[in-house]
């Protein structure tokens, strides 16, 4: 607020007073009367979180789920590019020459390719028909950049796999040999996947499983035993009476499966 407006308390001479959110009056300026582009920008958000399709089925089976996508993707795929070696054994699924792998480091097993998903140098747009994506987005330093690069990695018509956490516990090491970054909710993944089409969600536990999961004993001691069943069996008990609207987006995480457009036809 000016000094002329705190000491007189009414706007300077010659400029229009609206009513302002923290302000008793705000001075009328070109700049806060409605933005097109603004609106425009919004609009679009909201479009891409109703395009969304969230399939719970898969719940508490999110093994057989991503076994069933990579199978999709090894019979179908002439060449899938698996981003951080993230398929771990069941790259076994896919022939030797239909799969290449790309990781930051050149660890063990070395990848076939050296290069950042973030801001490549050596990885080839428009070459590949799968990309495999699992827990890696968390890590990286600039999510949506790494998204912009598998768009143009892919061929139109190309799918997208990807694992994201949401309510998960921070899990970088202490040396930082990698990084713990980001999360993501189901209205930032509509965000970062707007260009894609046919974009599904397929979240992973519920919402007092996802809580508990937050504390490491729950996954390496009650899940290690009894699997994902003690997830379901945590939220059937505690669904009535703790029940919330937002329940269903309360997650620990999602996978997701999407597809770049085809192109148009002639």
């Amino acid at each position: 607020m000016s000094k002329s407006l705190q000491k007189s308390g009414r706007p300077p001479a010659n400029t229009a007073a609206v009513a302002g959110p923290h302000d008793d009056t705000v001075a009328a300026s070109p700049r806060n009367t409605p933005n097109p582009d603004a609106g425009t920008n919004l609009a679009r958000h909201r479009a891409a979180i109703e395009k969304l399709r969230i399939d719970p089925g898969w719940r508490y089976d999110g093994k057989r789920l991503l076994r069933d996508k990579l199978g999709f993707m090894a019979a179908q795929c002439e060449l899938t590019l698996d981003i951080g070696q993230s398929s771990r054994d069941l790259a076994e699924l896919f022939a030797p020459d239909r799969i290449e792998s790309v990781d930051i480091n050149r660890g063990e097993p070395t990848p076939d390719i050296v290069d950042d998903i973030c801001a490549p140098s050596r990885l080839e747009p428009a070459r590949y028909d799968g990309i495999v994506c699992l827990s890696v987005l968390e890590h990286v330093y600039d999510p949506f950049a790494a998204i912009d690069t598998m768009y143009r990695l892919l061929i139109p018509g190309g799918y997208l796999l990807l694992h994201l956490p949401f309510h998960y516990r921070y899990h970088a090491p202490p040396d930082l040999a990698f990084a713990d970054c980001y999360r993501f909710s189901r209205d930032g993944i509509a965000w970062m996947l707007r260009d894609f089409e046919s974009v599904e969600l397929y979240p992973i536990r519920g919402a007092w499983s996802s809580m508990i999961n937050l504390r490491r004993f729950w996954k390496k001691t009650i899940e290690a035993r009894f699997g994902l069943r003690a997830a379901r069996w945590l939220d059937r008990l505690l669904a009535k009476p703790g029940r919330r609207p937002t329940d269903e987006l309360q997650v620990s995480g999602y996978y997701v499966w999407a597809r770049k457009p085809p192109a148009a036809g002639p």
